[in-house]
């Protein structure tokens, strides 16, 4: 087993080496190289499809260029080395920055679980001396880009975006997305990319060297803005909630979920803005949201019931695991609002009576400290969801085990379906849209 001490005095540099791309039959083709030296070589391939022919070549070089740094994170991280050299483009001092706060906040996680004691000042050095203006893009844009993963969240903000010029944006698409998009009843076709990682970064951690959970929707988001500039879309509508921002880990900033907080996400268009002055915007339509509130939506979505699949380890399949703390997150979020026969028509068993479920059960409950590493919401608003489901009637093994500590925690759930959080990043006019589903 590799240690991060070890690794770093062995190879002391990750270079991103250069991206080419290729145009073919309306698809952009770009192949990022990477190289740990005396370590190893990276290749990532995305492929876009793209419907205008007037884009600035030098925009696009710029917003891929910056995708190419996000998706370094998923190599550098074998190794951790300490400089990060950069052979195919510049950045300004404070561009660099940017990237140096991404790495320590986006591997917040991989840092905590590794057990690995560093600051953002010692993680990486990002060398940044450039000076560059953001270049002006005079195109205008229009329509709705929204990412569409599969779950709940983004079939609420299909839903409420409903009638509006609206593409589903389908990254590697599983049958969950495919069929919510089928589902949504857009009169766009859904915008299908494709991501393909080195394989060789399995084998590397195989062979026990470093591994750990990265920023994907940093990755994520990068990918949107290209899209949405080679397709001339102005919005990309993300369905993060307010419930992200929660750190994982109780009393530190470690959060699974920090590429899709509202810091990430306003830093994320502070950095856009200095690559070009476009107008291409990129917000959460949901931060006004919280988890609860969402579910309490979706729980009204009949026709997506069937389909839908929030579950990380079962999305490939289509299924839902119910062994992970993200189907029991799921399965509770959502047992205010459904019976318990219609939760067990969806994931196909009563998961609040699973024995197996219980330390997940623990960690979501805040009895134990630290809530799982997954995208789950805040403990409050589980504790608020299990209160309501046991006042109702409903009991189950886990909730009558823990019966006076939920009922002791959190605040009320009619307080959390009625909040709105004024801490968001959604444009005017659809702010209303989202409000009248709460009102």
């Amino acid at each position: 087993m590799h240690t991060f001490e070890g690794l770093r005095s062995e190879f002391n540099s990750f270079v991103f080496e250069n991206f080419v791309t290729a145009v073919e039959q309306d698809t952009l083709q770009a192949v990022f190289h990477y190289d740990i030296p005396g370590l190893e070589c990276f290749k990532t391939r995305w492929h876009f499809p793209v419907s205008r022919t007037d884009y600035n070549k030098e925009i696009l070089d710029r917003l891929l260029f910056s995708l190419g740094m996000a998706e370094a994170i998923s190599y550098y991280k074998c190794a951790c080395p300490k400089h990060f050299v950069i052979n195919c483009g510049s950045l300004t001092a404070s561009q660099a920055r940017w990237w140096e706060k991404l790495f320590f906040n986006g591997l917040g996680e991989f840092l905590y679980v590794n057990k690995i004691n560093t600051t953002m000042e010692e993680l990486v050095l990002i060398e940044g001396t450039a000076k560059q203006e953001p270049i002006h893009d005079d195109t205008e844009y229009s329509g709705i880009l929204v990412p569409v993963g599969g779950g709940k969240d983004s079939v609420v903000s299909l839903e409420v975006l409903k009638g509006e010029d609206i593409t589903p944006y389908l990254l590697n698409g599983s049958v969950a997305s495919e069929e919510c998009a089928k589902l949504c009843e857009s009169s766009n076709e859904p915008m299908r990319v494709r991501r393909i990682l080195d394989k060789k970064i399995i084998e590397m951690n195989n062979r026990g060297y470093l591994n750990g959970h990265i920023p994907f929707s940093a990755v994520l988001a990068f990918s949107t803005v290209i899209a949405a500039y080679l397709n001339g879309k102005k919005y990309i509508a993300l369905s993060n909630e307010s419930s992200a921002n929660e750190s994982t880990v109780k009393g530190s900033k470690v959060n699974h979920q920090y590429s899709k907080s509202y810091e990430f996400e306003t830093d994320f268009r502070c950095y856009i803005s200095s690559l070009t002055d476009s107008d291409i915007y990129y917000f959460s339509l949901l931060r006004p949201l919280s988890e609860l509130q969402i579910a309490h939506i979706f729980s009204k979505q009949k026709k997506y019931h069937p389909v839908f699949r929030s579950c990380n380890a079962g999305s490939k399949t289509g299924v839902w695991c119910c062994n992970c703390p993200k189907c029991l997150f799921v399965y509770i979020i959502l047992s205010p609002f459904l019976s318990k026969e219609e939760l067990v028509g969806i994931f196909g068993e009563s998961l609040l009576d699973k024995p197996s479920m219980e330390k997940y059960f623990r960690e979501l409950t805040d009895i134990d400290e630290n809530k799982p590493f997954e995208c789950v919401g805040t403990r409050s608003e589980v504790l608020a969801s299990l209160r309501s489901f046991m006042r109702s009637g409903g009991s189950s093994l886990l909730t009558d085990r823990y019966r006076a500590h939920i009922e002791a925690q959190g605040e009320p759930i009619e307080g959390i379906l009625s909040a709105w959080n004024e801490e968001n990043g959604v444009p005017a006019e659809l702010e209303d849209r989202v409000r009248a589903w709460i009102s």
